[in-house]
């Protein structure tokens, strides 16, 4: 959250030879933005699943603007990476693990970049760095992605949708391939100079089970002190192909 920003002064200024600027909208939004870098968040998110099952993570998440020199005239400068480092808690049946999760890399930039829309692509990587099966899915999983951010009320309101594809292309043998399809429409609304809201609903389409699935929540947030600010979100998954009842998240982050 996609944690909104694009056209920052240090990560979306444009080419020399761009006739227009945008200026950056408020840093409110910057934490939901996929495509804008945070100095770092840590996300608690507990998820109650089917058949008395739960999870709980604790999620380290931190971005870096590198290759400041990569560019194209209209788009940004730079390659934005990003690193996802989960500690899961997971109960099933008589058994409860704790651990690391599998890490989670992205590399994202912006080829196009206007006053009231962005375009990023790029692509995320899941590694099987779990330390137990009930922890990860034991496989290693490309995510190319392409995030599409429409700016609205002079940058007090804004759109994006998230498309992305998982699939396997490696791990271990006993563990189930993975190949699914994610769309995530997001709209983030500016409630004051410190709050904010947003609301979304993720679509995903598994092409293995040929089943659907959706998760919607609303998140209300928070700017504090500065740069750092927090966020809270209920989630309601629905669909054939849903795994839980109900989900809650809480984030504290800075912005860079």
């Amino acid at each position: 959250m996609l944690g909104l920003c694009l056209c920052s002064r240090n990560v979306y200024s444009q080419s020399s030879d761009t006739q227009t600027t945008a200026a950056p909208p408020p840093e409110i939004h910057v934490e939901d933005d996929p495509t804008k870098p945070i100095l770092f968040s840590i996300r608690n998110e507990y998820r109650n699943l089917k058949g008395g099952a739960w999870a709980d993570t604790l999620l380290l998440r931190v971005d870096k603007l590198s290759f400041r020199n990569v560019k194209n005239k209209g788009g940004a400068k730079g390659i934005i990476f990003r690193l996802d480092i989960p500690l899961n808690t997971v109960h099933r049946g008589s058994t409860t693990k704790f651990g690391l999760g599998d890490v989670y890399g992205q590399a994202l930039y912006i080829p196009h970049v206007r006053r009231g829309f962005a375009l990023a692509v790029g692509s995320g990587i899941v590694l099987p760095t779990a330390t137990n099966d009930l922890l990860g899915q034991g496989k290693v999983i490309v995510a190319p992605a392409v995030v599409p951010v429409w700016f609205f009320s002079k940058r007090q309101r804004l759109a994006l949708v998230r498309f992305q594809n998982f699939v396997s292309v490696a791990g271990k043998k006993h563990r189930p391939n993975v190949n699914f399809f994610v769309a995530d429409p997001t709209v983030v609304h500016r409630l004051s100079k410190k709050w904010w809201i947003t609301a979304n609903t993720e679509f995903k389409w598994d092409w293995r089970t040929k089943r659907g699935s959706g998760i919607s929540g609303v998140q209300i947030g928070r700017m504090v002190q500065g740069k750092v600010g927090f966020w809270l979100k209920p989630e309601i998954p629905w669909g054939r192909g849903r795994q839980g009842d109900f989900t809650v998240k809480f984030t504290v982050f800075r912005v860079r």
